[in-house]
C-alpha cells in the first residue's frame, strides 16, 4: 500500500526524498561505528597476545613492593603528593566583633595571622596559630551633662577636655592550637577542617579616654579570656611547595563571662617544608613515624 497516495504529488516527492536521505545517513553511520569497534578490539587483542604489561607511572622511582609508591597527580595540576611534614602559613585577617556586652554597633577589625601545621600523615595534623586584630568600636553616648550615660559632672576637667568619645581603638591577640584534618587532596587543590583552642588577650583601653572607664562607655574590660577558632581551609596549589590559602572561621571568646561568636576570615600564602616518611610498607599515618623532623629537610 502506498503511504504517500493521500498527499499532493509535490509534497509526496519531497517526503520520499527526505526518507531516502535519512536511510542513507543512518546506514553510513552504522557502518562507521562497526568499523571503529572492530579496529579497537583488534588492537586490544594484539596487545594481549604480545603479553605486554602497562608501565607504572612512577616518576620518583619509588619502591612499589614496600608500599612507598605514591600515585602521581593528573597532568592538569602541579606535581603535589601531600607527603610534606610542615605547612607554614602567613596571611591577612579580618573579623567582625562586638566589643561590648550591650553594644549594637559591631566592629570591623583587621590584622595578621601566622600558623604552622605538623602533619602526622596524609590526613591528620596539629595546628598552632597566633593572630592580631586592630580596629575601632562604637561606644555609649558620653556627652557631658546630667541624665546622659556616663554621668559626667559639668565643667569638670574630663568633660571640658573631651566632651564626647567616639570610635576608640581596640585590639585582640589570639594564641591557639588544635587538631587539623585534611578532607580531600587533589593535584590542584585541597581542603581541611580544624578546631583550635587557647586564649585571647583583649585590649579595650588603648585609646585616650580622659579618665573615663571603658566599661562605663560600653566596652569590655581589658582581660585574658578563653578563645577558640573552628573553620576550614581551602588551598590552591601553585607548585609542590607553595599554595594560596583562603580560611573562613567561627571565632568564639568569653569576654566578661559571656560567649561571643564572631566571623573571621584570612587569606595568604602557604609554604610546605619537610617530607613524610612513607617507607616500610605502611601509610604515613602509622604511629612509629611521629618523631619530629627538621623543617628544612627535603
Amino acid at each position: 500500500m502506498n503511504l504517500f497516495c493521500f498527499l499532493p504529488p509535490q509534497v509526496a516527492r519531497r517526503l520520499k526524498l527526505g526518507v531516502y536521505l535519512c536511510a542513507v545517513f543512518m546506514a553510513t553511520s552504522m557502518l562507521g561505528l562497526a568499523q571503529s569497534q572492530s579496529q579497537s578490539s583488534s588492537s586490544s587483542d594484539t596487545t594481549n597476545s604480545n603479553g605486554a604489561t602497562p608501565a607504572i607511572n612512577n616518576p620518583q622511582n619509588h619502591n612499589v613492593s614496600t608500599g612507598n609508591y605514591i600515585p602521581p597527580p593528573p597532568p592538569s595540576g602541579p606535581n603535589v603528593y601531600y607527603n610534606h611534614r610542615w605547612d607554614i602559613y602567613a596571611g591577612a585577617g579580618y573579623t567582625n566583633f562586638l566589643a561590648g556586652p550591650a553594644l549594637f554597633q559591631r566592629s570591623n577589625l583587621g590584622g595578621w595571622e601566622a600558623g604552622a601545621s605538623y602533619w602526622f600523615g596524609w590526613h591528620w595534623g596539629l595546628l598552632a596559630d597566633a593572630r592580631e586584630y586592630i580596629g575601632t568600636s562604637g561606644v555609649y553616648p558620653n556627652t557631658g551633662g546630667q541624665g546622659q550615660p556616663p554621668y559626667c559632672t559639668p565643667f569638670s576637667t574630663t568633660c571640658y577636655n573631651n566632651r564626647t568619645i567616639t570610635g576608640p581603638r581596640i585590639m585582640q591577640y589570639y594564641f591557639m592550637a588544635g587538631p587539623e584534618y585534611r578532607v580531600f587532596r587533589r593535584a590542584r587543590a585541597s581542603a581541611t577542617f580544624h578546631a583550635t583552642f587557647g586564649n585571647a588577650w583583649g585590649i579595650f583601653d588603648a585609646a585616650t579616654l580622659h579618665g573615663l572607664n571603658v566599661q562605663t562607655i560600653g566596652l569590655f574590660a581589658t582581660q585574658w579570656t578563653f578563645a577558640s577558632a573552628i573553620g576550614s581551609t581551602f588551598d590552591y596549589n601553585y607548585s609542590p611547595r607553595i599554595a594560596f590559602r583562603a580560611q573562613p572561621e567561627l571565632l568564639v571568646t568569653r569576654y566578661g563571662g559571656t560567649a561571643q561568636q564572631n566571623f573571621g576570615f584570612s587569606v595568604g600564602p602557604i609554604f610546605r617544608l619537610g617530607h613524610l616518611d612513607t617507607s616500610g610498607g605502611a601509610t604515613p599515618s602509622g604511629g612509629k613515624h611521629w618523631h619530629l623532623h627538621n623543617p628544612l629537610h627535603k
